[in-house]
C-alpha cells in the first residue's frame, strides 16, 4: 500500500492537489462567511434591492446570450458553408471584437450618441431626428453582444468546419430542405460547442463591471463593488457574491440536466461539407450584415477612440504612461507563465485517467472561471488576510516593526487571483494538445525507465508546444484585459492600462482614455492574428 503511494506521489500529483486546495479554500470561505451575523447593510440590500438585482441580471445574460448565440451561429455559418467575397477576410475578422473590452466599447459608444458626439452630429448633419441613449440595460445588451458574440462564432465555426458532408447529403436525399437540414441535423450536432460558447457568454457578461457601473445597470457585479467600496460593508459583498455563485451553478445544473444522458460526438469520418457560392440577393445582403456587425462591433469605436488619441497623444502619453504599460506586460506575463505551468502539470497528471479523484481534482482546479471576477477577488482578498494573520508572528521574527498585512499588499495576491480564474483556460488548450497526439510517444519514454520530468521536457512538450502557445496567448489576452480583479485586489498605486482607462472614464475624461485603450486593444489584436495565422509545418494552431 505504502509502495503504491509512493509511486503516484510526484510533482506532478503534488502541484495538482496544491492548485485544488488553493482554488476550492477561498471559495469556501465565501460560504462560509454567509452564515455569520448579517450587517443592517445586507438586511437593507436583502429587504430592497436584492429582488431587483436577480431580475435585471436574469435579463441582462438572457438577451446577451440569445443574441449572441444568434450573431455567433450565422457568422461561422456563413464563413464555413457559403464562398462570397471576402470571406477569408471575415472569418478571422470575426474575431476581432475579442481585442475589444466590454467596458471600452461602452465608454466609445456613450460618447459617440452623445448630444456634443460623433454619431449624433452626423445625425443632425443629416436632418435625421434620433436620439440614441446606450446608457441603460438595452444598451448594456447591446454592447455585450457585440463585443462578446466571438465566443460562440469561434467554437461553432471549429464545429462546422468538422461536420460530415454525409449528415446534411443524407437529410437532402430524405426530402428536407436546407432549413430544415439545417434546424434537424446541423443544429444538433453544433449543440456542444453551441452550449460552450454561450456559457463562455454568459460567464463573461457576469464578469463584467465596467460597462454595468458606467451605465449604472442594477446588476450583481455592481453591488459586489458598491457593497465593498462605496458602502464599505465587506460581509455585505460577501453575501451578494455567494447568491451570485449559486446563481451561476443553477445555470450550469440547468444545462446539464437539459442535456441529460444525451451524448452529441459524430464518429462518421469524411470530407466537410463543400461551400457553396452565393447567389442572387443573397451574395450581396448577407455578407454586408457581417460587415454592419463587424462595424459595429470593432471599427467604429476603433475609429472613435483614434481621433481621441490624436487629441490627447501628447499629454497622455509620458513617462508615467510607460510604466503603466510595463505594469500590465509584467503582469500579464507573469500570470500568464504560471498558470500555463500549472495547467501543464494538471493536464500531464490527470493524462488518460478515469480515476474519479482526479477528475473530482479536475472539476475543482477548473471551477475560477465559472465564478465572476468580483467573487474570486472577495475570496481571494478574504484567503490572503487569513493567511497574513497566521504568518504574522514570522513576519516579526524577520522584522518587528513588520506590517499585518504583507502578501495582502502586493502582486501576489493579484497574480494568485488570475491563476485561479483563468486556469481552465489554459488546461483546455493543452488537453486538446494531448488529445491528439494520444499516449503512445510518452508511454515509450516510460518503458525506456525516462523520468515523468524528463519524459515531459523532451517529448510532451515539443509535441504540445503549439498547445501550449494558444494557450498562452488567451490566458495573456484575458489577464491584460481584466478588470474587477485588478480593481479590488491590486496594491495601492498599482495601475494597469484596464484600471487607467476605466479611471479616465469615471472622471469622465474620455477622450484621455483613448490611448491605454488603443494599446490594449493592439496587443490583443497582434495575439489573435498570432492565434489564428501561426503556422508549422501548414498547420494553424486549433483553437479550443
Amino acid at each position: 500500500m505504502l509502495s503504491r503511494i509512493r509511486r503516484n506521489i510526484n510533482i506532478f500529483s503534488v502541484v495538482s492537489i496544491v492548485a485544488a486546495a488553493l482554488i476550492v479554500i477561498p471559495m469556501l470561505n465565501i460560504l462560509i462567511e454567509i452564515f455569520n451575523e448579517p450587517t443592517p447593510a445586507w438586511q437593507h440590500i436583502r429587504q430592497n434591492l436584492l429582488t431587483n438585482y436577480i431580475i435585471n441580471t436574469t435579463i441582462l445574460i438572457g438577451f446577451v446570450a440569445v443574441f449572441s448565440a444568434l450573431i455567433g451561429v450565422f457568422g461561422a455559418t456563413m464563413v464555413t458553408r457559403y464562398e462570397f467575397k471576402g470571406r477569408r477576410l471575415l472569418s478571422w475578422f470575426l474575431m476581432l471584437p475579442l481585442a475589444m473590452p466590454s467596458y471600452i466599447a461602452a465608454y466609445a459608444y456613450a460618447d459617440m450618441v452623445s448630444y456634443t458626439g460623433s454619431l449624433a452630429r452626423m445625425f443632425r448633419w443629416l436632418n435625421i431626428p434620433l436620439v440614441i441613449n446606450v446608457m441603460n440595460m438595452p444598451g448594456a445588451i447591446f454592447i455585450f453582444t457585440l463585443t462578446l458574440f466571438p465566443y460562440v462564432y469561434m467554437l461553432t465555426r471549429g464545429a462546422l468546419s468538422k461536420q460530415s458532408a454525409a449528415f446534411s447529403e443524407n437529410a437532402r436525399l430524405l426530402g428536407a430542405g436546407k432549413v430544415r437540414t439545417f434546424i434537424r441535423v446541423v443544429l444538433p450536432l453544433l449543440r456542444p460547442a453551441l452550449v460552450a460558447g454561450t456559457l463562455l457568454v454568459v460567464l463573461e457578461t457576469l464578469n463584467d463591471y465596467g460597462v454595468v457601473a458606467y451605465f449604472n445597470v442594477r446588476v450583481f457585479s455592481f453591488a459586489i463593488f458598491n457593497a465593498f467600496e462605496n458602502l464599505g460593508d465587506t460581509p455585505a459583498a460577501i453575501r451578494l457574491s455567494g447568491v451570485l455563485m449559486v446563481m451561476v451553478f443553477i445555470i450550469i445544473a440547468i444545462e446539464r440536466f437539459i442535456r441529460g444522458k444525451r451524448r452529441y460526438s459524430m464518429h462518421v469520418k469524411g470530407r466537410p461539407l463543400p461551400r457553396v457560392a452565393l447567389k442572387g440577393w443573397q451574395r450581396f445582403i448577407l455578407p454586408s450584415l457581417l460587415w454592419v456587425i463587424m462595424v459595429l462591433a470593432f471599427f467604429l469605436p476603433l475609429a472613435q477612440l483614434f481621433y481621441y488619441a490624436t487629441l490627447t497623444f501628447t499629454s497622455v502619453f509620458t513617462l508615467s504612461f510607460v510604466y503603466l504599460t510595463i505594469n500590465s506586460l509584467t503582469l500579464a506575463v507573469s500570470a500568464t507563465l504560471i498558470t500555463v505551468l500549472i495547467a501543464l502539470m494538471l493536464a500531464n497528471y490527470n493524462r488518460g485517467s478515469q480515476n474519479r479523484f482526479k477528475k473530482g481534482l479536475l472539476k475543482v482546479t477548473n471551477l475560477g472561471y465559472a465564478i465572476p471576477g468580483a467573487v474570486i477577488a472577495i475570496a481571494v482578498m478574504i484567503f490572503f488576510i487569513d493567511i497574513d494573520h497566521v504568518l504574522y508572528p514570522i513576519y516579526q521574527f524577520i522584522n518587528p516593526n513588520s506590517p499585518r498585512l504583507v502578501l495582502s499588499s502586493t502582486l501576489v495576491m493579484l497574480t494568485f487571483a488570475f491563476v485561479l480564474r483563468f486556469m481552465a483556460i489554459g488546461y483546455n488548450s493543452i488537453e486538446a494538445s494531448y488529445d491528439k497526439i494520444g499516449d503512445t510517444f510518452t508511454e515509450a519514454s516510460y518503458v525506456l525507465n525516462t523520468s515523468k520530468v524528463k519524459t515531459l521536457l523532451k517529448v510532451d512538450i515539443p509535441l504540445i508546444k503549439h498547445g501550449l502557445i494558444s494557450a498562452a496567448i488567451i490566458v495573456f489576452i484575458d489577464v491584460i484585459k481584466e478588470l474587477p480583479l485588478t480593481l479590488i485586489l491590486r496594491p495601492t498605486n498599482y495601475n494597469t492600462l484596464a484600471t487607467e482607462v476605466f479611471r479616465y472614464a469615471r472622471e469622465e475624461m474620455l477622450q484621455e482614455s483613448a490611448v491605454p485603450a488603443l494599446v490594449l486593444i493592439l496587443v490583443s489584436s497582434v495575439l489573435i492574428y498570432v492565434l489564428t495565422h501561426y503556422k508549422k509545418k501548414g498547420v494553424p494552431i486549433n483553437v479550443r
